[in-house]
């Protein structure tokens, strides 16, 4: 019979050094992996927006590809180590304003034409995600529109690792709960936003691309199956009066 492992509790301690770590190697995060595609995906809910945030930017993937799409392009993440990196990468880039530790960014009373929230509210506890929603919500300009993105209903005891030290498991990754095209979009109306769209999909790959890309492709469903539509992906802007 399969033995019953504690889970670890994340402190905030945990988390910090957790991602300061993880920022050492970035060729493993999403957005390294999949920018491009990502913003191709979104270039439709960019367009016409002149500042806009990349909210838990981490070491900064996504922000060279949304430099080359607007104007003013900023990052703001809770790790130190992974703003610093950032900041360090992108100096020089046109159109990058700067990455922020979270709480600074709020002391600039910048507001944002669009933020993007990408794979960020799966790692968040209850109190961090009611400060989060609430912080995205105060920093969308009148008009903006915020997408956040998210593994789509994910079974999270499959990517479920053991701490030889301490002998309880946690997930790979942090996340700490999964969402799907009923609960997140529940969960942003309570939070005062409008809810534009949900889109079930594969952020991996971009919505549209040449007859090589298209066939490349269709070669790996033939190979690997059918990738299905592992994200989620909300559209939303503030509740009206909001």
């Amino acid at each position: 019979m399969p033995k019953n492992y504690p889970k670890m509790e994340w402190t905030s301690e945990r988390i910090a050094r957790f991602w300061n770590w993880q920022s050492q190697y970035p060729d493993v995060y999403f957005t390294y992996l999949f920018g491009s595609a990502i913003v191709a995906s979104l270039k439709r809910y960019l367009r016409g927006r002149k500042r806009v945030l990349d909210y838990g930017c981490g070491v900064g993937y996504l922000l060279p590809h949304l430099c080359a799409q607007v104007p003013e392009a900023y990052g703001a993440d809770p790790s130190s180590e992974s703003v610093a990196r950032t900041n360090e990468r992108l100096a020089g880039t046109p159109s990058f304003k700067g990455a922020y530790l979270i709480d600074d960014l709020r002391a600039r009373t910048l507001t944002f034409d669009a933020i993007l929230c990408i794979e960020v509210i799966e790692h968040l506890d209850d109190s961090a995600l009611d400060a989060v929603l609430a912080d995205i919500r105060s920093l969308l300009a009148p008009g903006g529109v915020a997408v956040f993105s998210t593994p789509n209903n994910e079974d999270l005891s499959k990517s479920m690792i053991l701490c030889p030290a301490s002998g309880e498991i946690f997930h790979r990754w942090q996340h700490v709960r999964n969402w799907n095209s009923d609960t997140l979009p529940a969960r942003l109306r309570a939070a005062g936003f409008d809810v534009m769209e949900v889109v079930e999909t594969n952020m991996a790959v971009a919505t549209a691309g040449s007859p090589v890309a298209l066939l490349k492709r269709a070669v790996k469903r033939v190979l690997f199956g059918d990738p299905g539509k592992p994200h989620l992906v909300c559209i939303v802007k503030r509740a009206s009066g909001g």
